[in-house]
């Protein structure tokens, strides 16, 4: 997520809401962030836990074996080697963390490997991107968060879930926003229908096209229209429809309300033309919501 940093001296405005973070600079520059829950950055923590449980054993494997071929030499002083290499192990295990967590984040903008693979990076407050001192003061107050378990506790109650890494350091972990994709700007709108019925065959579909099929499409693909709106303009398109179709007055289709016609018009003349899996098709499910609807079945 790309983040807008105030220019140096000036202050920014910072408002809150439980999961949306929204900063407004001196500029009257806006920047809005979700802020990650609890849950997924647990779930980030865990990954890079088990990352990091791997370098921990590699090490600890290392060390023990430099420790055991120094006490066979030394004879009676393998005591005091076994006792040096637990303070070096130690000692190892809390630096190795430390640069992990420093490391992963000042090289990738705020995300080690756990927090990639949940879509989430670390800023902050204001938006800008924290610095390596940042990093680093986050990843030593790491230790007291794991050691003492302060950093849940503290992630529970915290609207943003900002432990004491992030407080001290004055940072926030984020979701990351999803990249805008030349397919999905380019991505035909959905089509709404209150009904997947194509209901009985409908003459003179012979007489429609592509053009034909685009005007009833939009006019689908506008679900946000007042119920006024949407009679007033299904009613102009079915009129011109009907007459191109060439039903006579006493047809059936012309006694239908206009926005069923229009409906049972694309749920039939979309597969003749080859558009049904070309467009996305919304319908109501039983459950009240919508959801991708499956090709009408054939008469």
């Amino acid at each position: 997520m790309a983040a807008v940093a105030p220019r140096s001296g000036d202050t920014s405005a910072m408002s809150i809401g439980y999961d949306t973070q929204r900063v407004t600079t001196a500029d009257n520059v806006g920047i809005s962030f979700r802020v990650a829950g609890l849950a997924t950055r647990i779930s980030a923590a865990l990954i890079d836990a088990v990352i990091l449980a791997c370098i921990l054993v590699v090490t600890t494997v290392l060390i023990l074996a430099v420790a055991d071929a120094a006490a066979g030499s030394s004879g009676s002083g393998s005591l005091m080697v076994f006792s040096l290499a637990s303070y070096l192990l130690a000692a190892a295990w809390l630096l190795i963390a430390v640069l992990y967590f420093t490391v992963a984040q000042a090289v990738s903008s705020g995300r080690t490997p756990g927090k990639a693979a949940m879509g989430l990076r670390v800023i902050r407050v204001d938006g800008a991107t924290a610095s390596l001192g940042e990093y680093l003061l986050r990843s030593i107050a790491l230790v007291v968060d794991v050691a003492v378990g302060v950093g849940p506790v503290l992630m529970f109650f915290h609207p943003q879930s900002r432990r004491l890494g992030d407080l001290l350091a004055g940072t926030v972990v984020v979701r990351e926003r999803t990249p805008v994709t030349l397919q999905a700007v380019t991505a035909p709108a959905p089509v709404y229908l209150r009904s997947l019925d194509p209901g009985p065959a409908i003459d003179g579909l012979s007489h429609l096209g592509e053009h034909e099929l685009a005007a009833v499409r939009t006019f689908l693909s506008r679900p946000g229209l007042r119920p006024d709106q949407r009679t007033d303009l299904a009613g102009r398109l079915t009129g011109p429809l009907l007459d191109r179709m060439q039903l006579p007055p006493s047809a059936p289709e012309r006694m239908w309300p206009p926005e069923l016609l229009l409906e049972r018009l694309y749920v039939q003349l979309a597969p003749r033309l080859g558009a049904w899996e070309r467009v996305p098709v919304l319908g109501l499910d039983l459950r009240g919501g919508w959801g991708p609807a499956p090709p009408p079945s054939t008469q």
